[in-house]
C-alpha cells in the first residue's frame, strides 16, 4: 500500500486495520458501538501512520481557524470561571476567540467536546480532563490538535497550573504553627476517572500531618462535623473553597479554624472570614495561552500563595 505520512487517509486506515470506515469513525470520534480492543487498535494505527483528518475550515486563514476550545466540568466553582475569562482576555488580544463547553464531570460528554471541538476545527483545546488512560490519550493525540491540561493531569500533555503537593504541605505547616493539634481533611468522593488534582492534594496532606507527627482525620462533608473532638484545637482543612464555606458556621460553633483552596471570588464578595490558597490566574491564563497558540509544549506551574484572613 503506498502511504504518505500525514496524508493517510479513512479508507486506507480502515484497510490496515481490517475493519469498516463506519468503525473508524466511532473509534476515531470517540461514539459507542466498539470494543476498547478495536478502538486502541485503530487509534494506534492512525498515528502511527500520522492520519490527519481532511478539515476545509483550517485552509482558511493560512490554516488556522482562530478559535481556541476550552472543556472544563462546570462553572460551579468560580476558579474555572475566572480561568475562561482570563483566557477569553490573552486569546482576544492574540485575534483568537474561544469556545468554551462543559462535561459535568461525565466522561462520555468530555469526549463529546472534545470531538465537537475537533469539528469545529479549533487550533487547540485547554482541557480539564476527566477520562484518563492510555487509550483515551491515543484518541487525543489522533486529532493532531494542540492540547494543554489544567486542574488534572494527563501523562503526554502539558499542563499548566499549582504545583497541589507543595501548596498543601505548605497549608498543613501553616496550619499548625498556629497551634492546632488535629486536622481534619474533608475530601470530595474520589471516582475512578481523572482526580489527579484531588488525589494529589489529599496525598500531600496525610504525608504533612505525619512528617510532622499530627493527629489527622480524613471525611467527607457529611461526617466531617461528628470528627471533632471536644477540648482539641481542631481545624478543617478544605481541598476547595466550596467545601469550606459550607463548614464555616460548624467552625465558628466549634470554634475550630478553617482554610480552603482556591480563593474564590465568593469569599470576599460575601465578606467571609477564609484563609485560601490563592494562585495566579491572570498568569495561568497567559502560560495557557502561549502553549497553544504560540506551540510552546512545556508543563508548566503556577505561583501559589496563602491569603489570611483569620480562619486560622
Amino acid at each position: 500500500m503506498n502511504l504518505k505520512r500525514n496524508g493517510i487517509s479513512t479508507t486506507q486506515l480502515a484497510e490496515i486495520c481490517g475493519v469498516s470506515q463506519g468503525t473508524i469513525d466511532r473509534a476515531l470520534n470517540g461514539r459507542k458501538g466498539i470494543s476498547p480492543v478495536t478502538r486502541e487498535k485503530i487509534l494506534n494505527a492512525a498515528k502511527e501512520y500520522g492520519y490527519r483528518p481532511n478539515i476545509h475550515a483550517r485552509s482558511i486563514a493560512g490554516g488556522k481557524s482562530m478559535l481556541i476550545g476550552v472543556v472544563v466540568f462546570d462553572l460551579n466553582n468560580q476558579y474555572f470561571s475566572d480561568i475562561l475569562t482570563a483566557l477569553e482576555e490573552k486569546c482576544t488580544a492574540r485575534g483568537y476567540s474561544t469556545i468554551a463547553m462543559f462535561t459535568n464531570k461525565d466522561s462520555r460528554r468530555e469526549i463529546d467536546c472534545v470531538g465537537n471541538l475537533y469539528h469545529m476545527a479549533v487550533d487547540g483545546i485547554v482541557l480539564c480532563p476527566i477520562n484518563k488512560g492510555e487509550a483515551y490519550e491515543n484518541y487525543l493525540l489522533s486529532l493532531n490538535v494542540p492540547i494543554v491540561t489544567i486542574g488534572n493531569r494527563l501523562e503526554r500533555f502539558p499542563y499548566v497550573g499549582i504545583d497541589n503537593a507543595l501548596s498543601m504541605s505548605e497549608t498543613v505547616t501553616y496550619v499548625l504553627s498556629r497551634g492546632y493539634d488535629r486536622l481534619i481533611y474533608v475530601k470530595p468522593r474520589l471516582a475512578e476517572n481523572n482526580t489527579f488534582a484531588q488525589t494529589e492534594r489529599l496525598n500531600a496532606f496525610c504525608a504533612a500531618c505525619r512528617e510532622n507527627g499530627a493527629e489527622f482525620a480524613v471525611s467527607e462533608l457529611p461526617q466531617a462535623e461528628s470528627l471533632l473532638v471536644p477540648g482539641r484545637k481542631n481545624a478543617f482543612v478544605c481541598p476547595t473553597d466550596i467545601y469550606a464555606i459550607r463548614l464555616l458556621n460548624i467552625a465558628e460553633r466549634y470554634r475550630a479554624g478553617i482554610i480552603g483552596f482556591d480563593n474564590i471570588r465568593l469569599i470576599d464578595e460575601l465578606h467571609l472570614t477564609l484563609d485560601s490558597v490563592s494562585y495566579d490566574i491572570d498568569q495561568a491564563a497567559e502560560l495557557l495561552s502561549r502553549r497553544i497558540i504560540d506551540g510552546e509544549p512545556v508543563s508548566v506551574l503556577v505561583r501559589h500563595s496563602l491569603v489570611v484572613r483569620g480562619s486560622i
